[in-house]
Protein backbone atom coordinates (compact mmCIF):
# COMPACT_ATOMS: atom_id res chain seq x y z
CA UNK A 1 0.00 0.00 0.00
CA UNK A 2 1.15 3.30 -0.91
CA UNK A 3 0.52 6.73 0.74
CA UNK A 4 -0.11 10.02 -1.73
CA UNK A 5 0.66 13.24 -0.30
CA UNK A 6 -1.16 15.98 -0.75
CA UNK A 7 0.74 18.51 0.59
CA UNK A 8 0.77 22.44 -1.49
CA UNK A 9 3.58 23.25 -3.90
CA UNK A 10 6.71 24.96 -1.74
CA UNK A 11 6.03 28.53 -1.49
CA UNK A 12 8.49 31.39 -3.11
CA UNK A 13 9.65 31.75 -6.50
CA UNK A 14 9.66 29.76 -9.01
CA UNK A 15 11.38 29.43 -12.10
CA UNK A 16 8.56 30.22 -14.11
CA UNK A 17 7.59 33.37 -12.09
CA UNK A 18 11.31 34.64 -12.20
CA UNK A 19 11.51 33.62 -16.15
CA UNK A 20 8.08 36.10 -16.36
CA UNK A 21 10.15 38.63 -14.38
CA UNK A 22 12.57 38.73 -16.68
CA UNK A 23 10.89 38.68 -19.69
CA UNK A 24 9.07 41.65 -18.24
CA UNK A 25 12.18 43.78 -17.49
CA UNK A 26 13.45 42.87 -20.73
CA UNK A 27 10.18 44.19 -22.50
CA UNK A 28 10.24 47.65 -20.31
CA UNK A 29 13.76 47.95 -21.08
CA UNK A 30 13.11 47.60 -24.90
CA UNK A 31 10.23 50.01 -24.92
CA UNK A 32 12.08 52.59 -23.02
CA UNK A 33 14.93 52.08 -25.53
CA UNK A 34 12.36 52.01 -28.52
CA UNK A 35 10.68 55.38 -27.77
CA UNK A 36 14.34 57.39 -26.17
CA UNK A 37 15.17 56.36 -30.25
CA UNK A 38 11.70 57.89 -31.61
CA UNK A 39 11.94 60.89 -29.70
CA UNK A 40 15.53 61.65 -30.51
CA UNK A 41 14.78 61.34 -34.21
CA UNK A 42 12.16 63.76 -33.66
CA UNK A 43 14.27 65.87 -31.89
CA UNK A 44 17.08 65.28 -34.78
CA UNK A 45 14.32 66.64 -37.49
CA UNK A 46 12.62 69.64 -35.56
CA UNK A 47 16.46 70.36 -35.24
CA UNK A 48 16.99 70.19 -38.79
CA UNK A 49 13.71 72.87 -39.51
CA UNK A 50 14.59 76.75 -39.65
CA UNK A 51 13.52 78.94 -37.19
CA UNK A 52 10.98 80.32 -39.34
CA UNK A 53 9.24 77.08 -39.77
CA UNK A 54 9.77 76.37 -35.91
CA UNK A 55 7.81 79.93 -35.57
CA UNK A 56 5.10 78.83 -37.36
CA UNK A 57 4.30 76.00 -34.98
CA UNK A 58 4.57 77.80 -32.42
CA UNK A 59 8.15 76.28 -31.22
CA UNK A 60 11.35 77.73 -29.95
CA UNK A 61 14.54 75.73 -30.56
CA UNK A 62 15.31 75.39 -26.92
CA UNK A 63 11.29 74.11 -26.45
CA UNK A 64 11.63 71.53 -28.75
CA UNK A 65 12.87 68.36 -26.15
CA UNK A 66 9.57 69.39 -24.08
CA UNK A 67 6.98 69.44 -27.33
CA UNK A 68 8.85 65.90 -28.44
CA UNK A 69 7.57 64.84 -24.52
CA UNK A 70 4.91 66.45 -24.37
CA UNK A 71 3.25 64.94 -27.56
CA UNK A 72 4.24 61.87 -26.75
CA UNK A 73 1.93 61.91 -23.28
CA UNK A 74 -0.71 63.77 -25.33
CA UNK A 75 -0.69 60.27 -27.42
CA UNK A 76 -0.86 58.25 -24.57
CA UNK A 77 -3.86 60.23 -23.01
CA UNK A 78 -5.83 59.84 -26.39
CA UNK A 79 -5.46 56.55 -27.25
CA UNK A 80 -6.39 55.03 -23.87
CA UNK A 81 -9.67 56.68 -24.31
CA UNK A 82 -10.83 56.13 -27.58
Amino acid sequence: MSTISSSPAPQGITSQSLMGGVVASVKCWWVACRTWRIEQAAIDRMCSMSDHALKDIGLTRSGIPDAVKDERAIDRTFTRYY
